[in-house]
C-alpha cells in the first residue's frame, strides 16, 4: 500500500507530464504536469484516445504505429526518445521530447510515456540564433566597410574602361564594324568583371535565410580570394594552393566570411612590407583543414591570448568582433578555428598561421 501510494506521490508531483495508454491508445494515466502541459484536465482526457493529444497529421497514423509494433516487435520510439509534436486544447501544436516504454500489468500490455514541453528551450534557441545571425552579418558588413575604398576603386576601374570602350566602337562602327564588334566584346568583358564585384559584395552583406546546403568548398575558397584580390594593391600578395575536391555542409556565405576576414587580416599585417605574401593552402583527410597564412610579424603571445575575444581588435578602426563572430561560425559548423604558432608551423613564411578545421558533408550525417 505504501508503495502505491508513494509512486502516486511521485507520478502527480513530476515536473514532466506522465502518462499511460492500452495498446488500442487508450489513456489510462494523466498526471498534473500533463494538465499543465496540454490544457486538458484529466477527466477530459482519462479513457479517450491518445491521439486527441496530436496534431492531426500524427494522430491519423499513430493507430498504426502502435499496430505495427505489436505484430512485428519493431519500434520507432519505444524504449526511446526524440522530439516530436504535441498539441494543446487551445489548438497550440507545440514541440516536445517524448520518451515511451513498455509494461505489462497482469495479462494485458500498457505504454508510458515521459512528456517535457520544449517550446520554452526552442524559443530561446530561435532568439540566440536570430541575435547570432545579426552579429554575423553586422561582421560581414564591417569587413566589406574596411574594404570599401579599395572596392569603390576597383568598381570604377571596369566602369571607366566601358566609358572609353563605347566612345571607340562608335568611331569604328561605320568606318571598321569588325573592329568595333571586337571593342563590343571588351565591353560585355568589364561589364561582367564589374557584375562579378557587385556580386562578391552582395553575397557578403545580404542577410542569409539560415538555411544550409551542401556546397563546394573550391567555390568558397575562390570566392574568397576574389574578394580579397580587390584591396590587394600589389595584385600579388594572394596565393592559394590547389584546393582538393571537397563537398562540405552549412552556409556557404558565413564560411566565405571567415576566410575574407582571415586573408584580410593577413593583408594588414603585411603592409607597407617590401615583400608581402598571403598562403592559402587546403587539405582534405577525414576533415577538411584551410590555412591562412603571411609573412607578416606574426601574433605575439600577449595578443594570442585575447585574439578570440569579442571587442578585443590591434586595429585603430576595427570592431574587434571578426574573429570572435569567425570561431563561433566555425564551431556552429561542427568546426575549429584557432591560431597556430610560428614554431608549429612548417611554411617558411615566420608570420601568423589561422587554421579552419571543418567536417566533411558526410562526416556531419549529410550524404
Amino acid at each position: 500500500m505504501y508503495e502505491e501510494e508513494q509512486l502516486k506521490a511521485l507520478i502527480e508531483t513530476a515536473v514532466d507530464g506522465v502518462l499511460s495508454i492500452t495498446p488500442d491508445g487508450c489513456v489510462k494515466l494523466y498526471n498534473r504536469a500533463s494538465e499543465a502541459i496540454f490544457g486538458y484536465k484529466a477527466e477530459e482526457v482519462l479513457g479517450q484516445n491518445i491521439s486527441m493529444l496530436m496534431p492531426r497529421s500524427i494522430a491519423r497514423a499513430h493507430d498504426g504505429y502502435l499496430s505495427a509494433y505489436l505484430s512485428t516487435g519493431e519500434a520507432n520510439i519505444i524504449g526511446k526518445g526524440r522530439k516530436v509534436e504535441g498539441q494543446r486544447k487551445s489548438g497550440e501544436v507545440f514541440p516536445m521530447h517524448l520518451s515511451v516504454g513498455e509494461f505489462s500489468a497482469g495479462s494485458e500490455r500498457h505504454f508510458v510515456g515521459i512528456v517535457r514541453d520544449l517550446s520554452h528551450e526552442v524559443a530561446e534557441q530561435a532568439k540566440t540564433q536570430g541575435l547570432q545571425e545579426q552579429l554575423e552579418l553586422i561582421g560581414r558588413h564591417s569587413a566589406v566597410s574596411e574594404m570599401g575604398a579599395a572596392l569603390a576603386h576597383e568598381l570604377n576601374q571596369p566602369l571607366t574602361a566601358i566609358d572609353l570602350f563605347l566612345a571607340a566602337a562608335d568611331r569604328q562602327l561605320s568606318e571598321d564594324p569588325e573592329k568595333a564588334r571586337d571593342i563590343f566584346q571588351r565591353v560585355r568583358d568589364e561589364a561582367a568583371r564589374a557584375g562579378n564585384i557587385v556580386r562578391r559584395i552582395r553575397e557578403m552583406v545580404e542577410r542569409t535565410d539560415g538555411e544550409r546546403t551542401h556546397f563546394l568548398l573550391s567555390e568558397v575558397i575562390e570566392g574568397a580570394v576574389d574578394l580579397c584580390r580587390v584591396v590587394d594593391r600589389s595584385g600579388t600578395a594572394i596565393t592559394a594552393t590547389q584546393v582538393p575536391a571537397a563537398v562540405l555542409f552549412g552556409q556557404p556565405t558565413e564560411i566565405r566570411m571567415i576566410l575574407v576576414n582571415l586573408i584580410k587580416n593577413a593583408l594588414d599585417a603585411t603592409e607597407g612590407q617590401q615583400t608581402r605574401r598571403v598562403l592559402i593552402r587546403s587539405e582534405v583527410t577525414d576533415k577538411v583543414r584551410v590555412e591562412v597564412l603571411d609573412n607578416g610579424p606574426g601574433v605575439s603571445l600577449e595578443i594570442a591570448e585575447r585574439l578570440f575575444e569579442p571587442f578585443s581588435s590591434t586595429k585603430d578602426d576595427g570592431l574587434g568582433i571578426g574573429l570572435s563572430i569567425c570561431r563561433t561560425i566555425a564551431e556552429g559548423h561542427g568546426g575549429r578555428l584557432i591560431n597556430r604558432p610560428k614554431e608549429e608551423t612548417e611554411d617558411g613564411l615566420g608570420g601568423a598561421c589561422f587554421s579552419l578545421t571543418l567536417p566533411l558533408a558526410e562526416e556531419a550525417g549529410h550524404e
